[in-house]
């Protein structure tokens, strides 16, 4: 059986480096372990990288320049990262949650996992389902 394949949103991301309640750590270890697939491009990985460096974001979780890169390096070893050959304009009201479904759909995922209402309200895009973290949880064997 082939390894399910995922695409995480940054919010998502964010608690997955600052893992605090189970579902986080949890998601965490998973990437680690590489029990799935974790799907992202460079934007995807640029978005990640600034929103790690928000004012807000440094004063949450204060995390240091190690934690920033051990995570971000985490994510480069473990990750498999489209060639952003795509462009997909299918949400207007947040055009930069496209590069999520552009991805997915490069990766050929199985999952896009976000808490976004404009991806979540989608459900599904293509045969990509969209769901809430706790969900992919419950549907990705261990």
């Amino acid at each position: 059986m082939s390894r399910i394949k995922a695409v995480i949103d940054t919010n998502i991301m964010i608690s997955a480096a600052f893992p605090k309640g189970k579902l986080t750590v949890k998601l965490r270890d998973m990437i680690a372990d590489e029990v799935f697939i974790l799907v992202t491009s460079k934007k995807i990985l640029a978005e990640l990288y600034r929103v790690l460096h928000y004012e807000h974001i440094q004063k949450l979780f204060k995390p240091s320049k190690q934690d920033i890169d051990g995570f971000i390096g985490l994510i480069l070893e473990k990750a498999l990262i489209t060639k952003e050959k795509y462009s997909i304009e299918k949400i207007e009201n947040d055009p930069d949650d496209n590069m999520f479904l552009t991805c997915a759909l490069e990766g050929n995922a199985d999952f896009i996992v976000s808490r976004d209402p404009h991806l979540r309200n989608l459900k599904q895009f293509q045969r990509i389902n969209i769901v809430d973290l706790k969900s992919f949880l419950e549907k990705t064997p261990v």
